[in-house]
């Protein structure tokens, strides 16, 4: 089937549930479902069993596990239809700027809650935190956050860094990027920025192009080969005697586009979960060679190894969009039980005596 699909062709493509439920299985499993596998064992002795479900059943002939297709992936323990994830997933992978989670929810039919939360879900899917590069490679950090009145410019406390690292394309291989939000305990100094420059690349393999930023001196001797360019004497592209051309403007313009999303299509960007929007950027700019429907056919076809999001946490350890647990799940507090009122007894009321009672003696 051909990748790049419109939004009108893939309903007519998918008009109902089961042709979504069907093409999901495929991503999954193949066209012909050979691969379909026990998510609990790994056994490939599993069959598919009628019911009246609302999604088709499995069942593992080794261990007895049933599953269906949305077992072990991020659309586990789902309650929307599939041809809703599927209008999903196109939305977001087919949009350069990203998707809102309102605009989704208004495209969808559902809550903006339920759309934040299946947003993050196909985020978590368009990861690849261990990957290392080599060769040239540019890096520079920022600040993300908004603007605070009557403060000067260097005021960060409501701002959170972000560094990138971006591998200069080639006439035979394209650039891609690796950016990390910097944790509020972590300081922008050599010590951060060089271990996360040791996590992604290979220093002995890499040319590392940088600002004059002096946390970036002594990391830099580890690596193959430093250049450095002066953005405080307006110096921004230098020709080296070594035939490199020492700039970063390739980091520079990844974060100008980095911030017309943020600013142009969310508005606002937690710090918790800002990570999951710089992953969504960086698998849409290492895959910008390709159509929008190839790119989203990849990132569905991650569902299965991705990690699940959560909205509540349910333990420790999950990733989840709230630190809380379940409302439903907190332990009821007792209410005191209601002391009766005692009641007085009553008394017989005295017989009143008067002229106008009539005589108080026989006569």
């Amino acid at each position: 089937m051909r990748g790049d699909l419109s939004l009108f062709e893939l309903t007519e493509r998918f008009p109902d549930e089961a042709s979504a439920i069907a093409r999901f299985e495929a991503l999954r499993w193949g066209d012909d479902l050979k691969d379909a596998h026990c998510p609990k064992c790994g056994s490939v002795d599993v069959a598919k069993w009628k019911t009246k479900r609302r999604l088709p059943l499995w069942n593992c002939h080794d261990c007895g596990h049933q599953f269906t297709v949305t077992s072990g992936t991020v659309m586990d323990h789902t309650m929307l239809p599939l041809r809703k994830w599927l209008l999903a997933f196109h939305l977001i992978g087919g949009s350069k700027k990203g998707v809102s989670a309102r605009y989704l929810a208004r495209t969808l039919s559902v809550t903006p809650k339920t759309a934040w939360h299946l947003g993050h879900r196909i985020r978590s899917a368009m990861t690849d935190p261990d990957k290392k590069v080599t060769g040239i490679v540019e890096t520079d950090e920022t600040y993300i956050g908004g603007k605070r009145k009557h403060v000067g410019k260097g005021y960060r406390k409501n701002k959170i860094a972000v560094q990138t690292i971006i591998k200069r394309s080639t006439q035979r291989t394209l650039g891609t990027s690796q950016t990390m939000a910097l944790n509020s305990a972590e300081n922008v100094d050599g010590r951060t920025l060089g271990a996360k420059l040791r996590t992604h690349t290979i220093p002995s393999k890499t040319i590392l192009m940088t600002d004059e930023l002096a946390a970036y001196e002594a990391p830099g001797s580890h690596f193959k080969d430093h250049h450095t360019v002066n953005h405080k004497k307006e110096e921004y592209v230098r020709q080296d005697g070594d035939g490199h051309l020492a700039h970063t403007n390739t980091a520079e313009g990844f974060f100008g586009n980095l911030k017309r999303q943020i600013h142009g299509t969310h508005h606002h960007v937690s710090k918790k979960h800002l990570p999951r929007y710089l992953e969504e950027f960086d698998y849409k700019y290492n895959t910008r060679d390709v159509d929008d429907g190839t790119r989203t056919v990849a990132a569905m076809k991650r569902i299965g190894t991705a990690k699940r999001v959560t909205l509540y946490k349910t333990k420790p350890g999950v990733d989840s969009l709230f630190d809380r647990s379940r409302p439903s799940d907190k332990p009821k507090r007792k209410r005191p039980k209601a002391r009766r009122p005692v009641r007085k007894s009553r008394r017989p009321r005295p017989r009143k005596r008067g002229p106008r009672y009539g005589p108080t003696h026989d006569e």
